[in-house]
């Protein structure tokens, strides 16, 4: 239960009333003028909370023994530093927080305010326009292995597929695949769901409460007992009344002053940072103070102890077993693949930009580069045992050439050309993908081209993924979060890349 001291209710009373009598005042005096509902956000030990009892009691979907998240509170408890990340789309990123923190930074500054700066260490590892397929591959890129709670968030993103077969596609495989990855972490970290809602995008029409991936995802929190919030199970009701605050009339950037603290989401997608994100952050928030009073009341046994470290049962989707070894290397981790750079150099072309552009680069024809990566696979789909690659290259409009891209040894694969030269004015990454047989030390050569459409022959890597099930269709099909997550955990001091950082 929330408590509040004597003096903290006298305030809420007063303010309450304050804010009764502003309703009848002209709007024009202040920002708080125009809704009433939601308290000013002020950190401190004595957070004022938007959600009331039965709205966080009813935004855990699913609780269970959570004795993950109990062992990881324990340690909190005692005194030592705990890892905290999120990773999820762009509601995680942040956008729609145009003037408010974002729902990650909410929780993170709630934790420090409540445990202490020194032992909470928070990380945003989610990325804008991504679904679960490429954090499964990347997660390695985007939260350390020593992480203590995970909070998850692709019931948006990972959309859902009516009609068609409710786990055996693609979208729903990697899923299982990140959530086995995250909960094979050495430090056994406890996995929360967090299910977000776009009442505007809800199937088949807009409002309709069973339009995304939670349900589906619903069956995994069951099978592997992973605690969940639900922003439906707490506050579709109060979107549907058009309550203030949670209104979706209309979304605030319309008319951003007269709607903010009225309208939830900032725009068709996203949560306004003052109203929808603060909630989602109070469902995490609540969920970490639940688990501490089920503390109080029964403290972690040894029998409970030696549970969280039991291995993970076989996988829900038959087959679907995760990667063991890292498969997605941009940053400064491509660095690691490089067993013989001859005229290639690793260089920043960021040319003045804050944002950093590195990449392995080679202007001479003949130059070579080989990379040594693990291409065996944890899963199969289809009908052969290859493992599709990409390798990330730049594609610009001058000096660029071509790069034939070939297995050495250890693997096999069919050569396959890769031309950096477009005629369209603008620089970025490109997706090369190509088939390769499984091994443990897959040795891929790539080799400048006499060959150019340019006269130049510049080329330029900056990365490769690997798939993690043989067969697999398609790949990350996402450039433009290669190249972004690429170049911005250039700039954290552990390689990884985090919201916080990014420019």
């Amino acid at each position: 239960m929330h408590t509040v001291s004597t003096p903290t209710m006298a305030v809420l009373v007063v303010l309450g009333l304050l804010m009764a009598f502003m309703q009848v005042i002209d709007s024009s005096v202040g920002d708080h003028q125009t809704y009433t509902s939601y308290p000013p956000y002020v950190r401190g030990k004595n957070y004022i909370w938007v959600l009331n009892e039965t709205d966080l009691s009813n935004s855990i979907s699913y609780l269970g023994s959570h004795s993950r998240l109990r062992a990881a509170i324990t340690k909190l408890k005692s005194g030592n530093k705990i890892k905290v990340a999120t990773i999820g789309g762009s509601i995680t990123a942040g956008q729609g927080a145009v003037d408010a923190p974002n729902w990650p930074q909410y929780l993170f500054n709630w934790l420090e305010d409540t445990y202490g700066k020194d032992i909470i260490e928070g990380s945003n590892g989610a990325v804008s326009g991504t679904l679960s397929a490429y954090m499964s591959v990347c997660l390695n890129m985007h939260i350390t292995k020593d992480v203590d709670i995970v909070f998850v968030e692709y019931s948006v993103n990972d959309w859902h597929l009516p009609g068609g077969p409710p786990f055996q596609n693609e979208m729903r495989r990697s899923f299982e695949r990140l959530l086995r990855k995250i909960l094979t972490y050495p430090h056994k970290p406890a996995v929360i769901l967090v299910h977000s809602y776009i009442w505007y995008q809800a199937y088949p029409v807009p409002g309709s409460f069973w339009n995304n991936a939670e349900r589906e995802f619903n069956e995994l929190a069951l099978y592997y007992h992973l605690p969940s919030v639900s922003l439906k199970a707490c506050c579709y009701q109060h979107l549907a009344a058009e309550v203030p605050g949670f209104e979706v009339k209309t979304p605030r950037y319309k008319d951003s002053a007269v709607l903010k603290y009225r309208s939830f989401y900032y725009d068709q997608m996203h949560p306004d940072g003052n109203t929808g994100a603060r909630v989602i952050a109070e469902m995490a928030m609540h969920m970490i103070k639940t688990a501490e009073e089920w503390l109080q009341i029964r403290p972690m046994t040894d029998k409970e102890v030696a549970n969280v470290a039991l291995a993970l049962p076989a996988p829900m989707i038959q087959g679907n077993r995760e990667a063991m070894a890292d498969k997605c290397f941009i940053g400064n981790s491509f660095t690691q693949t490089v067993i013989l750079k001859q005229g290639f150099d690793w260089i920043n072309e960021a040319n003045g930009n804050p944002r950093p552009k590195w990449g392995f680069v080679a202007t001479k024809e003949g130059s070579v580069l080989k990379l040594e990566v693990d291409t065996r696979a944890s899963t199969q789909t289809g009908d052969t045992d290859e493992v599709l690659v990409e390798v990330a290259y730049l594609k610009s409009y001058e000096n660029m050439g071509q790069a034939q891209v070939s297995c050495e040894a250890g693997c096999n694969c069919t050569p396959t050309t890769a031309d950096g030269h477009q005629v369209e004015r603008n620089s970025l990454l490109h997706l090369h993908n190509f088939y390769v047989t499984q091994a443990k030390e897959c040795h891929i050569v790539v080799r400048v081209l006499p060959t150019t459409n340019s006269g130049k022959h510049k080329f330029k890597l900056a990365g490769i993924m690997i798939s993690e099930e043989a067969g697999q269709k398609e790949g990350i099909k996402n450039n433009g979060a290669v190249e972004f997550v690429g170049d911005i955990s250039l700039l954290s001091k552990d390689g990884k890349f985090d919201v916080k950082n990014q420019i």
